[in-house]
């Protein structure tokens, strides 16, 4: 079953994608494509986690989004006659689904429940980087952080009742600066500030979520 907002479509939809796409993997920092690249593929992320970033002055990697399971990459491929006009890198061991242009027209045209799929994966993808916007602007780095690791954790299937939770993925320092919009270094520091307040605890690439109602709070209010 295919994840996200296509795993609601009828069995033989999500068959037809499937047969009619190709399977994509990239081990941890392959390039899914490049700026210059023409925009021929729509890719949804089966497994895994996709950083989107353009190179700023002086070289500096500016991440523009990070899209997990069931979200698409390569949306310019819509557009006929676009460029991708950014990376997209593998943040772990990542699969797609990769549809070209001619294929997609065609699964649409016989499953039109494909179009409204796609449809309300964008707008979700339109809502989150809106959302994303909003918490540079308005939130602090600590805030964001929390957001991010809740975010992880739902990802994963939600936090059992009373107990802990162990991060499955390979999560770096660096992957959560790219995540939350900031620098390693501050990551590094706000991270040990959380396990110093019994928030997490963490081992190598490894974190162990502990206290859920206090990520919740440093979510809602920036740590003093």
């Amino acid at each position: 079953m295919l994840p996200g907002a296509f795993g609601a479509l009828p069995a033989d939809a999500q068959a037809q994608l499937q047969s009619a796409g190709r399977a994509g993997r990239w081990s941890r920092g392959g390039l899914l494509f490049h700026p210059e690249d023409a925009a021929q593929t729509l890719f949804i992320v089966v497994r895994g986690a996709v950083r989107l970033y353009r190179l700023g002055a002086g070289a500096r990697e500016v991440t523009l989004d990070v899209h997990g399971p069931g979200e698409l990459l390569g949306v310019n491929s819509l557009m006929p006659g676009a460029r991708y006009g950014m990376y997209a890198e593998s943040m772990d061991e990542t699969e797609a689904l990769l549809l070209g242009q001619d294929v997609l027209s065609r699964v649409r045209q016989s499953h039109p429940a494909v179009a409204v799929a796609l449809g309300e994966q964008l707008t979700r993808q339109t809502r989150g980087v809106q959302e994303r916007l909003s918490g540079l602007v308005f939130l602090e780095v600590s805030q964001r952080l929390a957001l991010a690791l809740l975010n992880l954790a739902e990802r994963e299937g939600g936090w059992p009742p009373g107990g802990t939770l162990a991060l499955k993925d390979r999560v770096s320092h660096q992957d959560l600066a790219h995540v939350v919009g900031s620098t390693r270094e501050t990551i590094t520091k706000l991270l040990g500030d959380f396990r110093t307040r019994g928030l997490l605890d963490i081992g190598y690439r490894r974190i162990v979520l502990t206290d859920k109602d206090g990520l919740t709070r440093a979510m809602q209010e920036p740590l003093r």
